[in-house]
């Protein structure tokens, strides 16, 4: 399978293309290094990196915001990734729920066997309470129209604080958004060696 946007090769793309291509990749190996293929050998992005040059300006918007965002934000590295797996389960985001089930292992404390769970919609058992709501924040955010109900608010107001829950919801919300646009292109995850 290929993506809708085929990956190109840096040489291929337009002068402003690149100068987006070469903040993408800045951005990108500093938020997430080598947790997971972006890039194939030949310097091509994959995953949502193609839609991004395809619009370079929304591209860096974007980007740029997932890099203020995580450095602003007062979660938990187990939390955000809770949040972004639980989310992209919904979706069936194969991008997405790959990338991040790479940075899950090696950047929490959560066991493998969870993360496996958390890609399937399965909420593990031996969760602390702020991954456990947030689990249940983003399943119900992502999975059904209306207000998040009010018990879900407080008990993530007492497991995260305000800054938190906040937080929590601006990271449903983004990781939402890159679902959608990883399913619009069909983006495949990378294959071994590539």
């Amino acid at each position: 399978m290929s993506s809708r946007l085929p990956p190109v090769p840096r040489d291929q793309l337009s002068a402003h293309q690149q100068q987006a291509y070469d903040e993408l990749t800045s951005i990108s190996d500093s938020s997430f290094g080598a947790k997971f293929t972006f890039k194939r050998k030949d310097g091509a992005f994959v995953g949502p990196y193609p839609a991004f040059l395809a619009a370079p300006d929304m591209g860096l918007q974007y980007m740029r915001y997932v890099a203020g965002l995580n450095q602003a934000s007062p979660l938990s590295a187990e939390v955000r990734e809770v949040v972004i797996l639980a989310t992209g389960s919904h979706y069936k985001a194969e991008y997405e729920l790959y990338a991040h089930r790479n940075v899950a292992i090696s950047s929490t404390r959560l066991s493998e066997q969870q993360v496996g769970q958390i890609c399937k919609g399965e909420k593990p058992s031996g969760l602390d309470e702020a991954c456990d709501v947030a689990f249940d924040a983003a399943r119900y955010l992502a999975g059904r129209p209306g207000p998040l109900p009010q018990e879900l608010w407080d008990r993530a107001g007492k497991a995260l604080g305000k800054e938190g829950t906040v937080a929590m919801v601006h990271f449903i919300g983004l990781y939402a958004y890159t679902c959608i646009v990883l399913n619009a292109m069909d983006a495949p995850v990378p294959k071994e060696g590539e």
